[in-house]
């Protein structure tokens, strides 16, 4: 199931550009007359493989939102499908894959119906074709922007002022942060026990390679799957996915604390790739902790401390034996 799940994003490519495609082929084949045979083979070929597509991209879906920390946060209601939350981007993204594969097979079927040499494949086949191609692409843009959440806001222009109206907002921002520049306890995270040995893929936290670390009062809460005590303090170091394995891009610190209040989060990445930093508003580096709303995920999987220990991924790198 957690293998599928992570190929949700390689197979969805499929579907996405069978919908690009095959309005060109439909077109071509409503020309009736001699020598119009090679275009209802290439439409329906294209056809084929999109159902495929789809159908694969669809149940990897499936697998994906059920280890999805949006999961929980789903309450249908009369709003639930508007707007541009990630819970009602996962539902309409949901919706619009389980009507487009239906309409798919229905426009399969009419590519496919018994035609005569000269006739083309007809009205249906090009309605029901150019339907399932829109629905197709509604439903990868909707993935899209559910995979890249800093993509649905548009950055603002970079204001044209002097040096000094500059620099006033960063002297704000450190007088109402003043630990902004404070080391994380986080960083110090190879002093704590290794909780696996090497590490494993998560879709909870990006997709990126992680591996836990614990306080001494943790380790055998951790291992067990029960609550952690207070005072317990657990963090995971990641690393950038490169090929299906670990790269050598460093991705953020994620750290947990049980105080008496509850579990306390931070989230610490002092250097965010350049490719990535859309996501970030456009920033830099990323230092968010306390009651910070981009930890609201954090905050919905671990309200209790530890998560649900049978979703913990076990994905781990291929292993790669050097030739002697």
């Amino acid at each position: 199931m957690e293998w599928i799940a992570l190929q949700h994003a390689l197979l969805s490519h499929l579907p996405v550009a069978l919908g690009l495609l095959l309005p060109l082929a439909l077109l071509a084949a409503q020309r009736p007359g001699r020598g119009i045979r090679p275009w209802w083979t290439a439409a329906r070929y294209l056809g084929w493989a999109g159902i495929i597509g789809t159908l694969g991209a669809f149940l990897s879906g499936l697998a994906s939102s059920r280890l999805s920390p949006l999961l929980p946060r789903l309450r249908l209601s009369s709003g639930a499908f508007s707007g541009s939350r990630p819970e009602a981007l996962l539902l309409q993204h949901a919706l619009l894959g389980g009507v487009t594969l239906l309409v798919g097979v229905a426009a399969l079927w009419a590519m496919t119906r018994p035609r005569k040499d000269h006739e083309s494949l007809g009205f249906l086949a090009l309605l029901l074709g150019l339907a399932w191609c829109a629905g197709l692409l509604t439903t990868g843009e909707r993935g899209h922007r559910l995979a890249h959440p800093g993509a649905r806001v548009a950055a603002a222009p970079l204001p044209i002022a002097s040096a000094p109206v500059q620099s006033a907002p960063a002297r704000t921002r450190a007088a109402q942060d003043p630990d902004a520049a404070i080391p994380v306890r986080a960083l110090d995270f190879a002093s704590l026990e290794p909780l696996h040995p090497e590490p494993v893929k998560s879709l909870a936290h990006g997709r990126r390679w992680v591996r836990a670390w614990a306080s001494s009062e943790a380790v055998a809460a951790y291992r067990a799957g029960q609550a952690l005590p207070q005072g317990a303090f657990v963090v995971l170091s990641s690393a950038e996915d490169r090929w299906g394995r670990p790269g050598p891009d460093l991705g953020p610190l994620y750290a947990l604390e049980m105080k008496a209040a509850g579990p306390a989060f931070t989230f610490y990445w002092p250097r965010i790739p350049v490719e990535d930093r859309p996501e970030f508003g456009g920033d830099s580096r990323a230092y968010w902790r306390g009651s910070d709303s981009h930890l609201e995920a954090c905050r919905t999987c671990h309200s209790n401390g530890l998560a649900d220990p049978a979703k913990r991924s076990r994905w781990r790198p291929k292993r790669i034996v050097p030739d002697e």
